[in-house]
This record gives C-alpha cells, structure tokens and sequence, in this order.
C-alpha cells in the first residue's frame, strides 16, 4: 500500500507541476534523478554546482537545456531558485 501511495503521490506531483516534465524522456529522467544532488548544492546557491549536478547524465543537450526543459520534474524551491539565478531565461 506505501508504495501505490508513493507512486500517486509521485504523478500527482508531476501533474501539479508548473513547466513541461515528461518523465519518460532521458533529459527528465536525468533531471529527477540528480534531485538529490541538487539538495546538496541549494544552501550555496551556485547555480554552476546545480547544473553540473546534470553534467554526463543522459539526454541530449547541455545541462541548462536538460534543466530548463524539465522544470516541471523539480520542486517548487527549484523552479525558484531557477528563476532567481535566471538559468531558463
């Protein structure tokens, strides 16, 4: 039962998201699986450490093309934080 709870809450999320996340491409799939990384790096607020967090992952693209095409797979303090430091702009 945890489990079908967590995979709702999972596409739930997905769904609520603002911005494009399609979780069965290589460059959102990247994007979701570097979170971990990415919570590492958010008290520095170096946007460089975010995205090399991206760096040799799969998908085509750099990793600010990854990130930005996928802005809907990360949490809202992500997309925050993107928009702060202007990396999809």
């Amino acid at each position: 039962m945890r489990i079908s709870l967590g995979l709702f809450a999972v596409f739930v999320s997905f769904a609520l998201a603002d911005g494009p996340c399609d979780p069965n491409s290589d460059s959102c799939r990247a994007v979701i699986n570097a979170s971990a990384c990415f919570n590492e790096f958010m008290s520095g607020g170096n946007k460089n450490s975010i995205l090399n967090c991206l760096a040799g992952t799969d998908g085509a693209g750099t990793p600010t093309a990854k990130m930005c095409a996928c802005t809907g797979c990360v949490a809202p303090v992500m997309t925050t934080f993107l928009t702060k430091n202007k990396v999809c702009t």
